[in-house]
């Protein structure tokens, strides 16, 4: 015996407004018979438009809230960067924080590369310059610094390379003992010492390159 099939009808909702955001100039605001607003991208408007009367399914509202919410996703990523460099880790762990999907963050992180918005080897470059030049400080610590923006170890390595080849070593250690007030020639007892080794440590230079410098200053 034949048995009909129940026609299943999707829920649709009737557009009763169209207008632009005031407060994002690329975005509509598509307002529905029950009240409910819908917001869509305006290339995504532009590409499949919206008309008022128009009856829009359950599963067309989806596809524009996905659409929506990688704009949104964007344009949380467009507001960090526009504070200061970021890295991409730092990226994609703010958008996590905001609710994002894994793959909202990866298309926005695929995006931002693509227009070069985002590149970790000239991150850990502009930084590791940066820490150099303000705060005078050695690769021990600068690496590590790096790592906490979860940058690959070997784009980290390339750029302190690059970075501490053009700078003298000794010349920056020399810096913190004048800082320091250590005068040359002036023998440290074993607490001065330790206490000194301690600090230029924590300041991230070898226990090599910190022992060289206070033997040529006399020190020791």
């Amino acid at each position: 015996m034949l048995t009909k099939k129940k026609r299943v009808k999707r829920k649709s909702r009737k557009v009763i407004k169209i207008k632009r955001s005031t407060k994002y100039n690329d975005r509509i605001i598509i307002t529905f018979e029950n009240k409910s607003v819908l917001k869509v991208p305006e290339d995504a408007f532009l590409l499949h438009p919206i008309n008022i009367g128009d009856l829009i399914t359950s599963k067309d509202i989806k596809k524009y809230d996905k659409k929506m919410r990688l704009q949104e996703a964007k344009d949380k990523a467009y507001k960090l960067l526009s504070y200061r460099m970021r890295s991409v880790g730092e990226i994609k762990k703010r958008l996590r924080e905001k609710s994002f999907l894994l793959d909202e963050i990866e298309t926005t992180i695929s995006h931002l590369k693509k227009l070069n918005y985002l590149n970790d080897l000239e991150f850990a470059r502009a930084f590791a310059k940066e820490k150099v030049k303000l705060k005078m400080i050695g690769p021990l610590l600068l690496r590590s610094q790096l790592f906490k923006y979860h940058i690959d170890a070997s784009l980290i390595d390339k750029a302190l390379t690059e970075v501490y080849e053009q700078i003298d070593m000794h010349a920056l250690i020399e810096m913190h003992l004048e800082k320091k007030s250590i005068v040359k020639g002036n023998l440290l007892n074993n607490n001065q010492k330790k206490k000194l080794n301690d600090y230029l440590s924590r300041k991230g230079f070898t226990w090599a390159q910190i022992n060289e410098v206070c033997a040529e200053w006399g020190l020791v």
